[in-house]
């Protein structure tokens, strides 16, 4: 072997991380919830988010890669809606106060947003996001709508 291999730990694809016990990254958050916790979070965030979940209570979820997001168009002055617009399909989003999740996904940060239902959720309180309704519209999908 090199010199440069044999600096490396002695093997050039680092065999010794293969023995260690597998690491965790402690910034990965689970996106699910425990048993009875009933508060809405109309999103949540992750210093730099791939993927965002789109959850959807009573129709499929999607979990589209930031990369394929091509445009994002906000009711500002309201903030009662957005759409996301993606090479394969379009995200509309009604609800209140929607401003917060909107910066959210603009940063890239946005790794779940939810709409809610009474099943499923308390009721957040007021001034706080709240998603009424999500519907997609994808090639995949052609028309689903909650």
């Amino acid at each position: 072997m090199s010199k440069d291999a044999d600096s490396l730990g002695g093997r050039l694809w680092g065999a010794r991380d293969r023995e260690r016990e597998p690491q965790t990254d402690d910034k990965v958050v689970p996106l699910k919830r425990s048993t009875g916790d009933r508060a809405y979070l109309a999103f949540e965030t992750s210093d730099r988010a791939k993927r965002m979940n789109i959850s959807r209570a009573a129709a499929p979820s999607r979990f589209p890669s930031y990369s394929y997001l091509l445009d994002i168009s906000f009711d500002h002055h309201l903030q009662s809606a957005f759409t996301l617009i993606y090479t394969f399909m379009i995200v509309e989003v009604t609800g209140r106060n929607l401003e917060t999740v909107v910066h959210a996904i603009g940063l890239g940060k946005c790794n779940c947003f939810r709409e809610y239902h009474p099943k499923l959720y308390d009721r957040p309180a007021e001034g706080e996001p709240f998603i009424e309704k999500i519907t997609i519209t994808a090639a995949d999908e052609k028309l689903t709508e909650r």
